[in-house]
């Protein structure tokens, strides 16, 4: 299947950490596409209440506490809706590994996978070990590619961002001739195992 004519969701959790073995995600955002379109009416947010209370550089970053959370949904109550949300779809997100951790450990078996900080790597010839860190977050591929940031920490807008940064990234790779396919981007991505069969 060409990539233009798959659908996407740009996924983005809010968590308050980057270990899903041991952090709780609090926040969920993501945006569909598809058609090389972002359908911004479509896009879906949720505050998550945490288990137990978390460490207050969370709180610094997030400007949340375990507290304010205390009304929100609890995972059992989300993770339906975000199933839904990824059937049938090709999953986007800026290091996805993380978001493909705390997806497992909701019990959601991750969907074929397209992680724009490796496209973004592989566009310019990079490799994880030696690139610039501060080169390839994704308030920095924003700034390179004019994406306008609304609000960083904030899982909807991160999960908007990421879409656009997708669609820029993936029409660059298209041009080089290294992109035709949704399996010429998750190879990219370091996620083009045998699980792509509807998606090839």
């Amino acid at each position: 299947m060409t990539w233009r004519s798959a659908e996407f969701v740009a996924l983005d959790f809010e968590s308050t950490g980057m270990n899903p073995a041991r952090d709780e995600v609090i926040q969920v955002g993501l945006v569909p596409l598809g058609a090389e379109r972002i359908r911004l009416g479509e896009a879906y947010a949720e505050w998550v209440r945490p288990t137990k209370p978390f460490a207050g550089g969370s709180v610094a970053i997030h400007g949340l506490s375990a507290e304010r959370l205390q009304q929100a949904p609890a995972v059992a109550e989300v993770r339906p809706a975000l199933a839904r949300q990824l059937e049938g779809r090709v999953l986007v997100a800026h290091y996805a590994e993380l978001e493909r951790g705390f997806l497992k450990r909701w019990g959601i078996k991750p969907p074929p996978t397209v992680d724009t900080l490796m496209l973004a790597l592989a566009l310019d010839g990079q490799i994880t070990q030696t690139a610039r860190r501060d080169a390839y977050t994704l308030s920095a591929l924003a700034a390179r590619f004019g994406v306008e940031v609304y609000g960083e920490h904030d899982a909807l807008a991160d999960a908007l961002i990421t879409a656009q940064v997708f669609l820029v990234l993936a029409h660059e790779l298209q041009k080089k001739g290294r992109v035709k396919t949704v399996k010429d981007l998750t190879r990219l991505s370091g996620y083009g195992g045998g699980f792509l069969g509807l998606f090839g």
